[in-house]
């Protein structure tokens, strides 16, 4: 495994290790100062930290729980690298039942001045 699988391997078990804790914060914390994020269906594109931090403690206050990211590749390239691969979730229904969702996932990074590593796109299906 290379060092970018890795790498963003981390990222990933920090995102979900956050958001599982309810920690939009911590989300918010994982993304460039001017990243977007896109989310599925055609949801309304979440421009910038601020925006994100708040688009995931949405997603969380409305019952999102068990989110799981899966890297299936990563490739980096300079000061930018990217993954591919899965993401899962549930929330119960009115009646009280599970329902579990998930599907791809894509996400862009930029190397930071500290050598650390922040999403600046991220889009999911």
């Amino acid at each position: 495994m290379s060092n970018i699988h890795n790498v963003i391997s981390a990222i990933n078990a920090k995102f979900d290790e956050a958001f599982n804790t309810k920690n939009a914060e911590e989300i918010g914390q994982l993304y460039d100062e001017r990243a977007v994020v896109m989310p599925a269906p055609a949801g309304e594109p979440q421009v910038g930290r601020v925006a994100i931090q708040a688009f995931f403690a949405g997603l969380i206050a409305a019952g999102v729980i068990e989110h799981q990211l899966t890297l299936v590749d990563a490739v980096e390239d300079g000061n930018f690298a990217y993954q591919r691969g899965h993401w899962a979730g549930a929330m119960f229904n009115e009646m009280g039942e599970k329902q579990t969702f998930g599907g791809n996932v894509h996400l862009v990074y930029r190397k930071q001045a500290d050598g650390g590593w922040k999403a600046v796109t991220h889009i999911w299906n």
